[in-house]
């Protein structure tokens, strides 16, 4: 007796990545706007599915919300291998550093909530890739003589969360100023002792597992 083969999935899967695609992309947008105050139902209408297709996609707003940072964090840690190829270190860092205030103050969700987003492995995955790239990058400026030679990468989140608070304080806080200031004091020139030894990867986690996170 013959056997019936079943078609294969595939175009369900398809119409799944489709739809997935239009979610991060709606989310991204959403988010950066509104931060965590955006609903799972507007983000549905954002993207133009519905509200039970955002959910077979994404269990809650947090798996989502990690989607879209990993997918930052991914960006960022692609601009910073390119800068690694960059003839001058301290302008490559320099540019980079900008770009990642940037997305710190012009993304809401992304200042808002690393916390809850550090517990899901893609996030965790993307960050690590992204504050490696930043370790060579440093240590390529301080081979040149341009940054000061206490400096690590994990000092990098804690000055761009600085940066970031700004966007709280509304536009009249400059942020570009303030993020000018913090990319002078990591100049080799001039620079002095700092006062205590840098965090490792470890407590820099546990201290962002301690940061308030708004609902």
């Amino acid at each position: 007796m013959a056997t019936t083969v079943p078609p294969h999935p595939r175009p369900r899967r398809a119409d799944a990545e489709r739809n997935r695609s239009r979610i991060l992309a709606a989310a991204s947008e959403l988010f950066a706007e509104r931060g965590l105050d955006a609903s799972m139902p507007e983000l549905a209408e954002r993207a133009g599915v519905g509200v039970g297709t955002l959910y077979r996609a994404f269990p809650d707003k947090d798996h989502l919300l990690g989607a879209v940072m990993a997918e930052r964090l991914r960006w960022l840690a692609g601009e910073i291998e390119i800068a690694i190829q960059a003839a001058d270190p301290w302008t490559a860092f320099t540019d980079v550093i900008w770009k990642g205030a940037t997305l710190h103050v012009k993304d809401r969700a992304f200042h808002q909530c690393m916390r809850a987003a550090l517990e899901l492995p893609e996030v965790r995955e993307a960050r690590s890739h992204t504050l490696d790239g930043f370790q060579r990058l440093i240590e390529r400026a301080q081979s040149a003589g341009a940054m000061r030679a206490d400096v690590v990468a994990e000092d990098i989140p804690m000055l761009m969360a600085g940066v970031g608070l700004s966007r709280v304080a509304g536009p009249g806080a400059q942020w570009e100023r303030h993020l000018a200031v913090v990319i002078d004091g990591l100049r080799a020139e001039g620079a002095h002792p700092l006062p205590s030894r840098p965090l490792s990867r470890t407590q820099l986690d546990a201290i962002v597992r301690e940061l308030p996170c708004p609902r």
